[in-house]
């Protein structure tokens, strides 16, 4: 009769071990450039130049299109494919893993922060500014709006937010009349009409009205970098990590720097102080 050896059945175990997990391995290895892996890419149906809109053959075109090309460059183990979709249901996209990752000029919230992974090293930045009549010379930042009426605004989004953490480190609040739906036109107008003493909004915006509307505005001052970030599912950690080096890297090569220039005129890495100086560059000429 032969005898049995315990350590035979051990070994047996160990060995179907390591081979179950070399084919977990396998099948969740990590993308490499012969066997890229898909990512979905959400975009805004909304166009928001000069980070994202459409050109004469209807293709997205912007910032944030030439950031993700030179993304494709420096990460071949991934094959971004985009999507279009309007931004609160690309969220909940992201968040049900419809999409791994958006690019839509996102500020960073509390709230949303609970829910995504958000890039951490910025590939922009928003430039939240105040619009004030021409013949001001008393309003460059928000500190400067005690007493001051601004224009309403919605009681949502990143401007709101901005100004709602503004209050709670200051002791001297801003005063935020708010609307559901406000119109950027009519606010612009009320400024130049002195019946409000400023607007809180984004340079980019600002742009986009004046250009059409040409009011007795001017730019007060830019009162902030807004980092823009990337957002990602919440397990797509690997990917957050390489996208953050590779945007560290084309900082480091003043690649996105020159991608500010193309779209600002202006280096928006650059210190706050510096952007102001140039803020006439900034205005709609």
């Amino acid at each position: 009769m032969k005898r049995f050896f315990p350590w035979l059945v051990l070994m047996s175990v160990f060995i179907s071990t390591i081979a179950l997990s070399a084919c977990s391995n396998d099948q969740s290895q990590r993308a490499t450039k012969a066997h890229p892996k898909e990512i979905k890419v959400a975009l805004s149906a909304e166009v928001n130049p000069p980070y994202l809109y459409t050109n004469k053959k209807n293709e997205f075109v912007g910032l944030d299109m030439d950031y993700m090309k030179l993304l494709e460059k420096k990460l071949p183990q991934y094959h971004f494919k985009y999507e279009v979709g309007e931004e609160e249901s690309n969220l909940v996209g992201i968040g049900s893993k419809k999409f791994d990752m958006g690019i839509n000029w996102f500020f960073k919230t509390p709230e949303r922060e609970k829910q995504f992974l958000y890039q951490d090293v910025p590939y922009s930045y928003a430039l939240p500014m105040l619009a004030v009549n021409k013949n001001n010379h008393d309003i460059h930042q928000l500190s400067d709006l005690t007493n001051k009426r601004l224009t309403p605004m919605a009681p949502s989004g990143g401007l709101f937010s901005i100004l709602k953490q503004y209050n709670k480190s200051h002791k001297e609040p801003i005063n935020i009349d708010t609307i559901q739906a406000p119109s950027n036109g009519d606010n612009l107008k009320m400024v130049g009409n002195h019946r409000r003493d400023a607007m809180f909004l984004n340079w980019n915006t600002y742009k986009a009205i004046q250009e059409k509307v040409n009011e007795d505005v001017k730019i007060g001052g830019i009162v902030k970098k807004e980092p823009l970030h990337i957002v990602y599912n919440k397990d797509n950690q690997q990917l957050h990590d390489d996208i953050d080096q590779a945007t560290q890297e084309l900082k480091k090569e003043g690649k996105l720097q020159k991608l500010s220039k193309k779209y600002f005129d202006i280096d928006v890495f650059d210190d706050l102080e510096n952007i102001n100086k140039h803020k006439k560059q900034l205005e709609v000429q």
